[in-house]
């Protein structure tokens, strides 16, 4: 690489470093900006994986995301008077092990909404996690961790949702409802039922959803119906393009915290013989030994039809914080599949077919 090449190379990230820098300056003089982030790596460990050629084998490695997606993002609102803000949010994740993007490629991988906020609600347009995505988070014992409820429906629970627009509804004594949608912005997508060609129905790509949560000092409950359809407007990929229906609540007693959580998934437009229907149960519990130590056992069973049959995971785990922003966490988990069924120990992983994987990771998570 020539001289001018490497100083070109080397000047092109600072510079786009110093103007977002001025940029954040600029607007904190008008708006209140937070910048705020969090980075997750350890190590870790998974059994039975496949490898070159049919092989198969142990693999330990140094990964992030294990425990928390790391991220980095700036939120903000501004004072519109009237008890009306307008507000933005721009987030990016990240894999800490590798410096690479989450989600494909861009910048803003899993938010970059701007919306306006008051006593009637809350109006975001833009791109933000699927609607399921957060509450599926409080339902989760683990909080989400690569052992969790995304992990035995392929990450159905835990996509984001571009182009979309959603509504919160205001707080009235706990209970507060959301609706999204994702426009799948191809033609002929918008006027539902009516078909844009032979076979081809609407509504191609798009994404709809609704949240229903009350949310008390002591208990919570959930309900969360999504449906995502492929490019054609089909329900046509269980674990992808399907209608999704979550239920489930938490019940803390002192310092015990009970889990409890339901989810089916239908797909009526799969090929003939492909599963179509997949209903997926935890329970779980945290317990706080002290305020900084807490304890963490789920179990998770899924079944799944047109012969794919069950699986069960089974996790437990601590989290010791060392702060109000850093923490250490160790986890151990094992799959137990079916003689048909595939699932990995970790979503995002590569399950063997009537296979069993245990699991095992511990890192640092520290938030900023």
């Amino acid at each position: 690489m020539k001289k001018a090449s490497k100083v070109a190379f080397i000047a092109k990230p600072l510079a786009i470093a110093a103007v977002m820098a001025g940029a954040c300056a600029s607007a904190q003089a008008q708006t209140n900006v937070t910048i705020y982030g969090r980075i997750d790596a350890g190590i870790n460990y998974q059994s039975n994986q496949a490898g070159a050629n049919g092989s198969r084998g142990s693999k330990w490695g140094i990964d992030g995301n294990e425990w928390g997606t790391s991220m980095f993002g700036f939120k903000g609102n501004e004072d519109l008077g009237g008890g009306l803000k307008a507000i933005f949010t721009l987030e990016n994740g990240f894999d800490a092990s590798t410096g690479q993007v989450n989600g494909g490629s861009g910048l803003w991988t899993r938010r970059s909404f701007v919306g306006l906020s008051g006593s009637a609600g809350t109006l975001k347009m833009g791109k933000d996690l699927a609607i399921q995505s957060d509450p599926i988070w409080a339902l989760d014992p683990t909080g989400q961790q690569a052992l969790s409820t995304a992990t035995l429906v392929k990450e159905r629970n835990w996509p984001q949702t571009n182009n979309m627009v959603s509504y919160e509804s205001p707080n009235f004594g706990g209970f507060t409802a959301t609706v999204m949608h994702g426009f799948g912005e191809a033609a002929g997508s918008f006027t539902k039922g009516v078909p844009t060609a032979p076979g081809v129905v609407s509504n191609n790509g798009s994404r709809d959803g609704i949240s229903l949560a009350y949310v008390q000092p002591t208990y919570e409950l959930r309900a969360i119906y999504d449906v995502q359809r492929d490019t054609n407007g089909q329900y046509s990929t269980l674990f992808a393009s399907s209608k999704e229906l979550t239920l489930g609540g938490t019940v803390t007693i002192d310092k015990l915290k009970l889990f409890a959580g339901y989810e089916n998934l239908r797909a009526n437009s799969v090929a003939t013989g492909s599963p179509d229907r997949a209903n997926h149960y935890w329970l779980g519990a945290n317990y706080q030994i002290t305020p900084a130590l807490t304890l963490i056992g789920a179990a998770y069973h899924v079944n799944v039809n047109a012969g794919v049959g069950s699986a069960n995971l089974f996790v437990v785990g601590g989290n010791y914080s060392l702060s109000k922003r850093t923490l250490l966490y160790a986890t151990v988990g094992t799959v137990r599949n079916g003689a048909n069924s595939d699932f990995s120990v970790e979503y995002g992983g590569g399950g063997i077919k009537g296979q069993n994987q245990n699991a095992f990771y511990t890192g640092i998570s520290h938030s900023f």
